[in-house]
């Protein structure tokens, strides 16, 4: 737990280099939004969602055109540069005070937010038990994702299926390279799972600030207010939805005996309409997609206003860099931000504001030139569903009316469709009230919606529409209903900040209304932590016998000890093999290996039944494999063999994994106990692959990689 502690905050203090100082040293060179001359406060506020704009394309860029070197020479020009700046304002201008009198809050918010985001993410060790969070679950594939990045480089290949010959991932992993950068500066002491977690952190910040940038800039009010803007727009982040009704509900019925489960988290009652912190702690890929995505918006905002056609190119280009980062973070968010664009531009021609028109042009060029790499290297073979399909909205609820007869699309329009404005009200929460005093507002006033209006209507219309009519099914989870709604849930936010600092000057709202705001802010605040304590206490609570284990976890109550050993046994393995080796653990897993994919830091042959060939690979090549693995990993009821030399020659292996939950660890006559370990404990046994030099299994390997990744 401490190395994690060390680890984690180890790769946050290194992440600066990465997603600060390039966007302070870019906005500087360009002055945009007059830089320059701005506060001190500003600058650093604005570098962070800055840097997460532009950094991952350029980092993708140089890394798959011109070698890793090219990148290492990129950030190091970009710290240089930024100490001469820094030495150059501070000989002009002497000392300058850095943040605002008055603003230790946020200082205190950042600390609450540093121990949050850490403490919701490293393992909590008890003794000899070892517990991680339920959000594991996702962090386990995309920490593999990240160490392949590390160790084959861009493109990187599929680390969950080995077929022999290489299989391209398909993945939108920007924000993982950024975190790959980390993971490789920071050497053995940051593994790629602690390398995540730092990023987890500053994804946090580039957020905030992104908010406190938009109130700044977009919806600009009076500067004596702004202060306190600024603090309900940082805490309003904090404020989910009404899931904590729902998930209590279930909770009671559960301890009733009417229910066998207990949710993990709050969001997994329903369809996910995920809010901030949950989105940020369990998917920072999709949020920074949406920092890129907002802060491209903003530049082009500001475009028209620049003078000339320098101007105009000093801001539409960087908003295409911004643009085509957010493709790589997360195709979906950015899906939905393309369609509003697509609407914004037609918007521009009917109102004939030709210079918009011209900067939105230049600006999705831009992002399809830069793009065009990335999308070609996810072409190839590959498992899973369409993209994007029709549907409407699940409402988990629905189940409590029955329609027989009636078939599933029917019902889906009839049933889902009707009972949208209570799955929203639940999902949305305080922000479905927003909405609806933002829409009378409007009435009251009987003024035409402004500018900035009419843009955040569009993009929450747009977010709403996509997100409730249309379904991703490339994987079984709708990542685009997910991620897509941090579009609206942005714009909802910051109308928020209006609506509940200014609701006691709102005439058309009645003291009840004004009280039910209050009572649904504090409804979103306890789900936000009651879901960070759950999703933390989980698999203790589990190992107690407090609420039912998750069969992906553990099928038993000895899951802190296994994974304790799990740990154990695979840091042995990582100073044991190099960073490229092959190890193989059983295919016959619950979900996915999650043990062997957050501790390794090593590529398996085939890490599921399926390969895992949604994320890369030809899946007719699976089958073959699976029936050699078979042989060693045998399913219930048939034999293992009594060696492993025969697999390890098939593939390019270098250790193969025994776990205590496998069928032949019971077996005392198959190759688990008849072969002797390299390194054992009581739930793990490692085995090398015999009669292969370490010099015959780095040659196979090789075979695997690309020409250009082995010159």
């Amino acid at each position: 737990m401490l190395d994690d502690l060390y680890g984690s905050l180890k790769a946050i203090c290194i992440f600066p280099v990465f997603l600060f100082v390039p966007g302070y040293v870019i906005a500087w060179l360009l002055d945009l939004f007059e830089f320059r001359g701005r506060t001190a406060a500003f600058r650093i506020t604005l570098s962070v969602p800055l840097s997460i704009s532009l950094c991952p394309i350029l980092t993708y860029l140089l890394a798959r055109f011109a070698g890793m070197a090219a990148v290492w020479v990129f950030y190091s020009a970009a710290a240089a540069a930024f100490l001469v700046v820094l030495a150059f304002a501070w000989k002009g201008k002497g000392a300058r005070r850095l943040v605002p009198a008055g603003s230790a809050i946020f200082g205190v918010i950042l600390c609450v937010w540093l121990v949050v985001s850490v403490l919701s993410l490293i393992d909590l060790q008890i003794g000899d038990r070892l517990y991680y969070p339920t959000s594991t679950l996702d962090y386990a594939v995309r920490t593999s994702f990240t160490h392949s990045i590390s160790a084959t480089g861009v493109p990187p290949q599929n680390p969950l299926f080995q077929p022999g010959n290489p299989a391209p991932l398909r993945y939108h992993y920007f924000w993982l390279l950024m975190c790959s950068l980390v993971n490789q500066a920071g050497g053995p002491g940051i593994t790629a799972r602690l390398a995540l977690i730092g990023g987890t952190f500053w994804c946090g910040i580039g957020l905030m600030a992104l908010v406190l940038i938009y109130l700044r800039i977009f919806t600009a009010g009076r500067p004596e207010r702004f202060r306190r803007r600024a603090l309900a727009g940082v805490l309003l982040l904090a404020v989910t939805g009404l899931d904590i009704v729902p998930s209590l509900g279930f909770l009671f019925l559960y301890a009733k005996g009417l229910v066998p489960f207990v949710l993990p988290s709050v969001e997994w009652w329903n369809e996910h309409v995920d809010w901030f912190v949950y989105s940020t702690i369990w998917a920072p890929h999709a949020v920074a997609a949406t920092i890129a995505c907002f802060m491209g918006f903003l530049l082009l905002w500001h475009a028209p206003a620049a003078q000339g056609r320098r101007g105009l190119l000093r801001y539409s280009l960087p908003a295409g860099i911004a643009l085509a980062s957010s493709v790589g973070c997360s195709i979906y968010v950015t899906l939905v931000f393309a369609i509003f664009l697509i609407v914004w531009t037609l918007v521009t021609l009917g109102k004939r504001w030709f210079r918009e028109t011209a900067a939105l042009a230049v600006a999705g060029l831009a992002m399809i030139v830069l793009a065009i790499p990335y999308l070609r290297d996810l072409s190839g073979p590959a498992a899973g569903g369409p993209l994007v399909q029709l549907t409407v909205r699940a409402f988990s609820l629905a189940a409590l009316f029955p329609t027989p007869g009636l078939s599933q699309g029917w019902r889906q329009i009839l049933v889902n469709g009707s009972l949208l404005p209570i799955n929203y009200l639940l999902e949305f929460g305080f922000f479905f009230l927003v909405a609806h005093c933002k829409w009378r507002q409007h009435r009251a006033s009987g003024n035409p919606l402004s500018r900035q209006d009419l843009a955040f209507a569009l993009m929450a219309a747009t977010s709403l529409l996509v997100c409730t009519f249309l379904r991703s099914s490339v994987i079984g989870c709708n990542d685009l209903g997910w991620r897509g709604f941090l579009v609206a849930e942005f714009v909802l936010l910051l109308w928020g900040v209006d609506v509940f600092t200014r609701r006691d000057h709102w005439r058309f709202l009645t003291g009840r209304q004004r009280d039910l705001l209050v009572v649904f802010i504090g409804l979103g605040v306890a789900g936000t932590v009651y879901d960070l304590a759950i999703v933390r206490a989980y698999p203790l609570l589990a190992d107690r016998g407090l609420v039912p284990a998750l069969d992906w976890m553990s099928g038993d109550r000895s899951f802190g000890k296994r994974t304790y050993a799990a740990r154990s046994a695979y840091e042995w393995l990582r100073t044991a093999t190099p960073p490229t080796a092959v190890v193989q653990a059983s295919p016959h897993v619950v979900f996915q290996d999650t043990l062997g994919m957050i501790y390794s830091d090593r590529r398996t042959v085939a890490e599921d039944m399926a390969c895992s060939s949604t994320f890369g690979g030809d899946p007719r090549e699976c089958p073959p494999i699976l029936s050699r693995l078979e042989e060693i990993f045998p399913p219930p009821g048939r034999p293992a063999a009594s060696g492993i030399l025969d697999v390890c020659e098939a593939f390019p292996l270098d250790v193969v994994v025994a776990k205590d939950t496998d069928p032949m660890w019971v077996d005392r006559r198959s190759w688990v106990w008849t072969e002797n370990p390299a390194y054992g404990n009581d739930y793990v046994r490692l085995f090398r692959c015999p009669g292969r030099s370490r010099a015959a299994r780095a040659g196979s390997l090789a075979q695997t990689l690309p020409s250009r990744i082995r010159r």
